[in-house]
């Protein structure tokens, strides 16, 4: 070809014939293409996109520092083979390998800087679209908390376990001796939560999801905590929160609606797994008698009733794995996502 110029020449002697020059475009063409790629692959997978470009930068930075230490030998203990005066042909080839090392590492680290700039200008902008929340409906052991974290951290979003505030107010009420049925103790109770102190590890025990469903009926407690959850949800980007009421009440104009329920009897498999786990004494009687006690409760209430909202999208886990479940739910939230 005629107007064939190497990327190499047109950089030592600029002409107007680099501008249509194939061997001139091509980097930058392949490297346009990869920042499209990144910019894609962030919108499908954010957790992919994230560890294809931490493998890819360990990956360019090890080969780079390796083929550096090959040339450096070469310049201090055979500096005629690096300048091809002299030197075996062993060493010929084995400084061509470090030089060829080296230029690729750079061509990989320029592709992958390609990639995540690509990904990194999606992600800006996805964060200006309309903020995306979430809302995770479910009665107990359906496994929607577990959802709700895995598709927080596939979207980067704030996650909040409603269920863990009425769990903390009925702790709160309890420490304090009073009367889970009490409303104004409650309600006290409620507007003085301390939100950093959810990760208490009492909060998972089965008395205390009991006494939580207690509480939770008060209409003036769940008023206290309303403002809370709202307050969670707007926050720029959007957020993912799960509870009873969340797509009902607390979100009713959330973007995605999901209801997880399973069959009370594979929930309470489910949970009394999780008790004997911890190395709690319960039986699946037990554990079954408590599942169906809180369901009747929370969709029995006068306030917020336990649900699906009209609009949500129901998703039985009952004969799901958390991997199957995810991925059913992941599509659920793409497809909605995607007509919005």
């Amino acid at each position: 070809m005629g107007n064939f110029v190497t990327f190499a020449e047109c950089v030592n002697s600029p002409s107007s014939a680099c501008l249509t020059s194939p061997g001139f475009l091509f980097p930058f063409v392949m490297f346009a293409m990869l920042v499209a790629v990144g910019a894609f692959s962030v919108r499908q997978d954010r957790t992919r996109y994230r560890r294809l470009v931490k493998t890819g930068l360990w990956a360019a930075f090890g080969v780079l520092f390796a083929s550096l230490l090959a040339i450096g030998y070469f310049f201090v203990f055979d500096p005629d083979a690096a300048l091809g005066v002299d030197g075996s042909a062993l060493s010929q080839t084995l400084w061509l390998v470090a030089i060829s090392a080296f230029g690729g590492a750079v061509a990989l680290l320029i592709g992958i800087l390609g990639f995540a700039l690509g990904g990194r200008v999606s992600q800006i902008f996805m964060s200006q679209d309309a903020a995306l929340v979430i809302a995770i409906d479910g009665p107990a052991a359906s496994g929607k908390g577990t959802l709700a974290k895995r598709i927080a951290a596939h979207f980067d979003l704030p996650c909040l376990d409603t269920g863990l505030l009425y769990r903390a107010v009925a702790r709160d009420v309890m420490a304090l001796g009073g009367n889970l049925e009490d409303a104004k103790t409650a309600c006290d109770a409620a507007r003085l939560l301390d939100a950093t102190t959810l990760d208490d590890p009492s909060l998972r025990g089965p008395a205390a999801g009991d006494a939580a469903s207690i509480v939770a009926r008060i209409p003036a407690v769940r008023a206290a905590l309303l403002d809370y959850q709202r307050a969670f949800a707007q926050q720029p980007r959007g957020a993912v929160l799960d509870g009873r009421d969340i797509g009902t009440v607390v979100c009713p104009d959330a973007r995605v609606k999901i209801f997880v329920t399973a069959t009370a009897e594979e929930r309470a498999r489910r949970r009394h797994l999780e008790h004997v786990g911890r190395g709690e004494t319960i039986s699946y009687d037990e554990v079954l008698a408590d599942i169906r006690r809180r369901d009747a409760r929370d969709s029995g209430r006068d306030i917020a009733p336990m649900g699906a909202a009209a609009d949500a999208i129901v998703l039985d886990t009952t004969h799901l794995n958390a991997e199957q479940a995810f991925e059913a739910a992941l599509a659920m939230v793409l497809q909605r996502t995607a007509k919005s």
